[in-house]
Order: C-alpha cells, then sequence, then structure tokens
C-alpha cells in the first residue's frame, strides 16, 4: 500500500510540473483557415488526442463477448444477475476506477493534449419517463463523472472533445449508439431532435466556464444513406440546428462534424458553409497514413478552406508499425488524430490492457452460454472485484504502443512506474503450418522492457528475440518442432510452455500458366473456359440472400509478363449510387507478391480496387500499381471484370513454384451503399488490415 502511495505521490508531482513548466498553454483551441490554432498565441497545434471509449460507453468486443455487445444489454444483464441496487453500485465502481485523474496526468506526460470523451445519451437523459418535450430529464449524478474530468483537465490543462457516441434514439441501428436494432434518431426525429439539441444545450452551458473545453463532436458515426426512406440530408439539417443551438453559449469552440458512412461519407453536408470554425471528422481503420488515402477529405479541406482531424482510429495488434506511418504522415500533413481508445479489456491495441479476472470470465461464459449461472453473491463479488481492477494500477501497460504514436512519449511515466517481475498472460499455441501460408508464434507478457529469445527443439533460434515469430520465413525443413519463448528483464525470467508445430504440405489452388495472354475485354474466351473456377462463398458483411444477390467466381493464369485474372460477380441489383469507391459495387484484389504474410502493408502488399463501370484499376491501401489494366462487361445477372497485372513493379519472383498471396472481394451495393460483401479466403473483413490472413495460390 505505501509503495502504491509513493508512486501516485510521483505521478502527482510530475503532473504539477507539467503544469507549471508547460511552455505551450492548451487552454481553448479554435480554427483559423486549415489550421487548428492556439486562441491565445495564435500558434498552429496539431491535436494529438485518446479516446475514453469503454468508460460511459462500453461495447461488447472491449470486454470480451459479442452476444452482448452495447450498454442497454449490459445493464439488464447485471440488472439480472445481482438486483437493481447492487447494478448501480457496480457502475459507480466501474466509471470511477475505469477513468481516474491520475491517467489525465499520465496521459498528459506522454504529450496528449485532447481527450475525446464518448457520451451516452440515456446515461445522462434516462431512457424510462421523458416526457415528449422539453423540459426533459436528467441525472445529476451522471453528471458527476463529467464534472470530475473537466475539472482535471482544466487543472492539467488537458483539451476535451465531446463526443455524441450514442445519440437519443440512436444515430445508427448498431451496438456503438447503444441501438435498439433501429437508428430512431432518423426515423422519429420528432421525439429525439429536440432531445438530442437539448442535451447539446445543457453540456454547453454546463461546462462553458472551463478553458479546457476544445469543441463538440456532434455525432460518432451516423447512418443514414443505408436505411431505405431515410433522407442523408437529414445530417446536415440536424448539425446546422445543433451548431445553433451550441453557438448560442459559446461562439469559438470547435464544431466537429462526421459524414454518413461511418464518418466516411460528407457530400451530404456540403456545403461546409454553415459555421466559421467546422473541422472535417473523418474516420477509418487502418488508421489513414498516405496521402492516397487522405485525398478524398483533403480535398474538401482544400475546396472549403478548414482543418481536417482523424477524429477516430486505431485497432491494430502489435507491432504496431502502421500507427507510427500514420501519425507521423498525418503530423506532415497537418491533420490531428484522435487515437481509440486508452484503455480495453485483454486486448493490445491501446495504452493499457485491463486483465479479465477469473470471476469475470466466468461470468461472460455465462453470458455467452456456456457456462453455468452464478449465484447473486458470486456474481455481485466478481462484478465489484472488476469493476476495481479496471483502475490502472491495475492494468498491463503498452508503452510501445503509446511509442508508436509519434511523437508520444511514454519514458517519464515508465520511470515512475518502474520495472516489474515478467509474467506470461497468454503461451505460444501449438498448430499445424500448411506450406504457403503464413503462421505466427506469439507471446504475451507484461513487465516492460522485455527480452525475448525463441527457442525450436531446444536450441536457440538466431535474431529471433520479438514477442512473436514468424516461423513461415524458415524454409520447410526448419519450421516443424517444438516452440518456447524465454523472456526477462532487470527483476528475472520466464519461460513459456511449449508449443508444438507441425508442418504439412500445400494443398491450395495451382495457377497454371498461359501460352497466349487472354484479351482483356471482359469476356470468358477460350482460355479461361479451360481454367478452373475458384467459388467466392464467404459473406463477410452485410447479407447475400442468394447466390443471384450476392455470388461469384474467379479465375487466374499467368505468364512471364503478366498475372491474369478474371471475376465473375452474379448480382440482380447493380448499382454505383456511393460517394465512396468501396461503398460501390465493384470488387478488391488483395496481392502479397512474395507471400510474406507480413502483418501490415509493406512494399509489396496492395489492394487494388475496380468499381463497376469504371475501367480503372486503382490502388486503395498499401502499395501503387499504376500499370495494370482492366476491362469489364455488364450481363443480365451481374457483370464481369478481367484484368492484367504486370509482374514488373509488382513481383520479382515469377519462377514455377512460387506462392503468391491473393483474395478476392466483391462489394454488393443495391441502392446506395454497400449491402454486403463476399469473399473468397476471408472469414471476415480484415483484410484491408492485415496481408496475414491472405490465402494463397501456387504459380505452375
Amino acid at each position: 500500500m505505501r509503495k502504491s502511495y509513493n508512486k501516485m505521490a510521483r505521478i502527482l508531482i510530475l503532473g504539477v510540473s507539467l503544469v507549471i513548466f508547460s511552455g505551450n498553454s492548451l487552454a481553448y483551441y479554435t480554427t483559423q483557415g486549415q489550421n487548428i490554432i492556439e486562441k491565445s498565441s495564435g500558434a498552429v497545434v496539431q491535436l494529438r488526442g485518446i479516446g475514453l471509449g469503454g468508460w460511459l460507453l462500453p461495447e461488447g468486443y472491449m470486454w470480451g463477448i459479442r452476444v452482448l455487445d452495447r450498454p442497454y444489454q449490459f445493464e439488464n444483464a447485471i440488472v439480472d444477475l445481482i438486483g437493481e441496487r447492487n447494478a448501480k453500485k457496480f457502475w459507480k465502481l466501474y466509471h470511477q476506477n475505469f477513468m481516474t485523474r491520475s491517467d489525465v496526468l499520465i496521459m498528459k506526460s506522454w504529450g496528449v493534449n485532447t481527450l475525446r470523451i464518448p457520451l451516452l445519451a440515456s446515461m445522462l437523459q434516462p431512457r424510462e419517463d421523458q416526457p415528449l418535450q422539453a423540459p426533459y430529464n436528467y441525472d445529476e449524478s451522471a453528471f458527476q463523472y463529467l464534472d470530475d474530468l473537466v475539472k482535471w483537465c482544466e487543472e492539467l490543462e488537458m483539451g476535451v472533445i465531446w463526443d455524441l457516441h450514442g445519440a437519443p434514439g440512436a444515430q445508427n441501428a448498431a451496438n456503438i449508439s447503444d441501438s435498439d436494432g433501429t437508428a430512431r434518431l432518423w426515423t422519429e426525429k420528432e421525439t429525439y431532435w429536440p432531445m438530442t439539441t437539448d442535451l447539446w444545450d445543457k453540456i454547453t452551458k454546463r461546462y462553458n466556464s472551463y478553458a479546457c473545453i476544445v469543441g463538440y463532436d456532434l455525432l460518432n458515426e451516423p447512418l443514414l444513406a443505408r436505411y431505405p426512406g431515410v433522407d442523408p440530408g437529414l445530417l446536415r439539417e440536424l448539425y446546422v440546428e445543433i451548431t445553433r443551438v451550441i453557438r448560442d453559449t459559446d461562439d469559438t469552440g470547435i464544431i466537429f462534424v462526421e459524414g454518413d458512412d461511418w464518418a466516411q461519407s460528407f457530400e451530404m453536408l456540403e456545403p461546409l458553409d454553415w459555421d466559421k470554425h467546422l473541422v472535417i471528422a473523418f474516420h477509418s481503420y487502418p488508421p489513414t497514413n498516405s496521402q492516397n488515402g487522405l485525398q478524398r477529405w483533403d480535398d474538401l479541406r482544400q475546396k472549403y478552406n478548414i482543418p481536417l482531424w482523424h477524429g477516430e482510429t486505431g485497432e491494430q495488434n502489435p507491432p504496431w508499425e502502421l500507427y507510427k506511418r500514420s501519425t507521423e504522415f498525418l503530423e506532415t500533413a497537418n491533420v490531428g488524430w484522435n487515437w481509440w481508445t486508452h484503455k480495453k479489456f485483454d486486448l493490445s491495441r491501446q495504452p493499457w490492457s485491463i486483465y479479465r479476472t477469473p470471476g469475470f470470465e466466468t461470468i461472460l461464459d455465462y453470458w455467452k452460454g456456456t457456462g453455468d449461472r452464478p449465484t447473486k453473491r458470486q456474481a455481485k463479488r466478481w462484478l465489484f472485484d472488476q469493476a476495481r481492477k479496471t483502475n490502472t494500477e491495475h492494468c498491463e501497460f503498452l508503452p510501445g504502443m503509446v511509442e508508436s504514436l509519434h511523437p508520444l512519449d511514454p519514458s517519464d511515466y515508465l520511470n515512475i512506474r518502474g520495472i516489474r517481475m515478467p509474467r506470461i498472460i497468454e503461451h505460444p499455441q501449438s498448430g499445424i503450418l500448411e506450406t504457403g501460408y503464413g503462421l505466427t508464434l506469439s507471446v504475451k507478457a507484461s513487465g516492460y522492457p522485455l527480452n525475448y529469445q525463441w527457442y525450436r527443439n531446444g536450441r536457440a533460434i538466431p535474431g529471433e528475440t520479438s514477442f512473436q515469430i514468424f516461423v513461415h520465413q524458415f524454409s520447410t525443413g526448419e519450421q516443424a518442432g517444438e516452440y518456447h519463448v524465454e523472456i526477462s528483464n532487470e527483476k528475472g525470467h520466464v519461460q513459456s510452455t511449449a508449443a508444438q508445430l507441425i508442418a504439412s504440405p500445400f494443398k491450395g489452388n495451382i495457377i497454371q500458366s498461359t501460352d497466349i495472354a487472354p484479351i482483356i475485354d471482359g469476356e470468358v474466351d477460350e482460355i479461361w473456359q479451360n481454367l478452373e473456377q475458384i467459388r467466392l462463398t464467404h459473406v463477410i458483411d452485410g447479407t447475400g440472400t442468394s447466390e443471384a444477390d450476392l455470388g461469384g467466381w474467379f479465375s487466374v493464369t499467368w505468364d512471364a509478363e503478366s498475372l491474369y485474372l478474371i471475376v465473375r460477380v452474379f448480382d440482380d441489383i447493380l448499382s454505383d449510387n456511393a460517394s465512396i469507391d468501396y461503398l460501390k459495387d465493384g470488387i478488391e484484389i488483395y496481392l502479397d507478391a512474395d507471400n510474406s504474410k507480413s502483418t501490415f502493408y509493406g512494399s509489396d502488399e496492395y489492394q487494388l480496387r475496380v468499381v463497376l463501370d469504371e475501367q480503372i484499376v486503382s490502388s486503395a491501401i498499401g502499395s501503387t500499381i499504376n500499370n495494370a489494366r482492366c476491362a469489364q462487361l455488364r450481363l443480365s445477372d451481374g457483370y464481369q471484370i478481367e484484368l492484367t497485372i504486370p509482374w514488373v513493379g509488382l513481383s520479382d519472383s515469377t519462377d514455377p513454384g512460387h506462392f503468391l498471396g491473393l483474395d478476392i472481394h466483391v462489394n454488393d451495393n443495391d441502392s446506395n451503399t454497400r449491402n454486403g460483401k463476399l469473399a473468397w479466403w476471408a472469414e471476415r473483413d480484415n483484410s484491408y488490415q492485415t496481408p496475414a490472413v491472405f490465402g494463397a495460390v501456387q504459380l505452375k
């Protein structure tokens, strides 16, 4: 206890010194042209922020469950286990421990200058017994958490950006808005628009006297176009009304506006001219890290002479190379950023990882339907224990993740925190490695800084000194065996359990070469008729009611000059009615030239896209291919796209036997947005995040 107290005292001293010696006041930013500036000095500022997701609005994946995935479901499930009175005590413990003053101090010490606070409307405006019109009922006890946070941020000069993450009635039908399955903010606007504007008015007036308030992120990831009968133009209309309400109190705070389709599409907000302090708040996963990826939003920045803000991104597993690339690029591009989030349960994508206690795991198993129901007494003890252990003092800190967010620096916090004895959280798992596919053994451990050494059959493997080892990089004869890893620091060392790895020959698709290159015209000519048609069978997003609605196959061949593909899509409704290419009908081709199965896109990994009726092969993620050509043909039951991709610029090796990482996806738009997505190899929509999940083919 004494040791913990001393550490906290040192953190407090660090926080005070930061306030006293900070040369760049963080009070009240505003905008000027394409810049976010410090109001007092006029100096240009890059917002470098962290989102507090999971604090006031927990999501299922953050806790380790998908069966329950939104606040009202958690609330009901907890009341069911321990009763209403104990449930209130649980949430109080959870909220008080999950986010503390020391968290603000620590993030400030890294160089974070803003916190994005996701708000849950139903927490502030209780769901039950609301009148049909103002004055609405508010829960003063819930505001206490916001009051405390604002006071901490004011004292420590940390900027606050309010984010209406779960709006009254829900701005989308997803879990992230605590929706009941309908986006009622759009379908019942007479009820929920007045509640939304009243909530913003309440927040603005309550905290207007605090200099730390940077601005207002009006709605998180609204969805309109994908819902039949909902006019996307409603988004601008509501934003204008909310802005008017905020401006009655605050005339310089920044108005952050997110577009439709997960903050991707902004044309329904044009003209972006209704306020002089607007900022375009775009979201993208993985993090935007190139001008190519930024361009569609940069065009709007130039057009309206207003700033850009990468308002939400992250969710990449270590080694976080993409985080570093992104934040370094965003700094050069004059784009602020805010990472999602500061803390989650047993994940490695954010600064702190909360350990799930054995008791909480038992409760999750019950909710998942795989375990027995705990007694009320057990559930109360386990839930309260877990709530207390969301406190940062009990969490695993991931300094490498923080370091990857250029230019954040966790060294001061590490010096205060001290070095702890290594502890293995997750051991490497046994598996089978099929030739041509990737297999990564990894270990999750605490006790930074850590040293790693991997062993195969008891012998150290030279150079393998990371938390993970890419077994597929070794020659076939050196892959199988028993692997373990030793982990050490100055406090001691630990050894993992052994993982048994079995090697297996390639059983996948063999791609035949051709003596005659196909004519790229979209037709299935004789060359294609003699090749295997590889079916696309995995629906990885949305729905496909039948093969006629969403189905397809592809064929591949090659010669010394090029790789050739034809993709046949079955689609009974063809549409390119969307502003973003991946929401239109079309295909995506994922290529890993050397089949390295890297965890992130490098110089020889590609995502290519062809949109219905367009003769352009664009490079959306990864490296760019400028000399690919395509042709396509509309059919009565869909369309065909034929492509040639020259090896020059794609791969140095076209020898028979060469493995090529590959996946083919089809985007299906039945109205004005993507309704479904089909894939050959992927089982979920994560190929855009990492080439490690691509399939493989072998040239012959």
